[in-house]
């Protein structure tokens, strides 16, 4: 295929381009506060499946469709109270809710279930755009299927380049993992489905949490999914990976091997420029771990490393979010 995107500056110029290419069903990357995205016209069948076809995403991995505000949202789905709530205290933000659909919204968008995941996003470009617009948009992450998140529009550009039109260049995603989803069908019993950066403590479902980083969440390839994400293989470099214990060191690795910690070593041979270590974080900050987590695993994925030993977070805030990235990273495929 040609290499036809282009990473577009964010100029109002583009992003009237950008919604213009949308309104012809085309679909574009678009910047997030999490990830990257690959969007299209959420209420048109045809965008949807583009969107399907570009990834290489199988049909029962439902897709996430972003509003510009709360009220937008009520027209394509049933929200109850503590819905509302959710969303007045973290709208705009990096909280994705599952409530029941209106007929509005395609069941192709939502793997065939009578429900579907919805957000409003922080991120200033998106908005633009979103505003702009007389429909949503679906946007999954903006990377072939399976592989690890875009953080950046090049990121985007190098797996997705030849295959869509352009991508607005937003810089580098604030949280650098995707949202944290909640399932409200029954507002009675909440549950995180797929960490982020909202951690369970602060939306105030303690003990709803979906423990995904044990990696016992397995997701039947045959079955539809609540949410995104649930697989237990997914977010996978080529490179294989290999997790060891917060705290700990790596061990028995080969010098064809490149090793990830979440801060910077004090050991200054580990630390030195020449080294095949890396460090997320100068001083364990877990935000800064997450932010520059999926950057740092597709940069030494084209390094030509044999294998990438990745130290796991310390399991709290958004550490539970990207241990649960590591383990469906690292898990084997079937």
């Amino acid at each position: 295929m040609t290499h036809a995107c282009k990473i577009l500056p964010p100029t109002e110029a583009n992003i009237d381009l950008c919604a213009d290419l949308l309104r012809d069903e085309a679909v574009v990357g678009v910047p997030t506060e999490t990830v990257y995205g690959l969007a299209g016209n959420a209420l048109n069948e045809v965008s949807v499946r583009k969107i399907f076809e570009v990834k290489g995403r199988p049909l029962i991995d439902p897709l996430i469709v972003h509003f510009h505000s709360l009220e937008d949202a009520e027209a394509h789905v049933e929200f109850n109270d503590r819905a509302r709530k959710l969303a007045a205290q973290f709208w705009p933000g990096a909280l994705t809710l599952i409530l029941p659909k209106k007929d509005s919204i395609s069941d192709l968008v939502t793997a065939g279930l009578p429900s579907a995941a919805v957000r409003v996003p922080a991120h200033p470009v998106f908005r633009s755009l979103l505003k702009r617009l007389e429909f949503p948009l679906a946007a999954p992450s903006a990377n072939p299927f399976g592989y690890v998140s875009p953080t950046l529009a090049q990121h985007v550009d190098a797996t997705l380049g030849n295959r869509i039109l352009a991508v607005l260049d937003g810089g580098a995603c604030d949280h650098g993992v995707e949202s944290t989803i909640v399932d409200l069908r029954d507002p009675a019993a909440p549950k995180i489905l797929r960490p982020g950066p909202l951690s369970a403590e602060a939306l105030g479902i303690q003990n709803c949490i979906q423990n995904s980083d044990t990696n016992k969440t397995t997701v039947p390839s045959t079955n539809a999914q609540a949410a995104p994400g649930m697989l237990t293989q997914h977010y996978s470099p080529k490179t294989p990976i290999t997790l060891f214990a917060h705290g700990t060191k790596a061990q028995q690795v080969k010098e064809t091997e490149a090793v990830i910690y979440t801060v910077k070593p004090c050991d200054s041979k580990l630390a030195s420029e020449t080294s095949n270590t890396f460090w997320l974080s100068e001083n364990g900050e877990l935000a800064e771990i997450a932010h520059n987590l999926f950057g740092l695993i597709q940069k030494l994925d084209q390094a030509k490393y044999t294998r990438l030993h990745i130290e796991r977070a310390l399991n709290q805030a958004i550490g539970v979010a990207v241990n649960d990235r590591l383990s469906r990273a690292a898990a084997k495929r079937p």
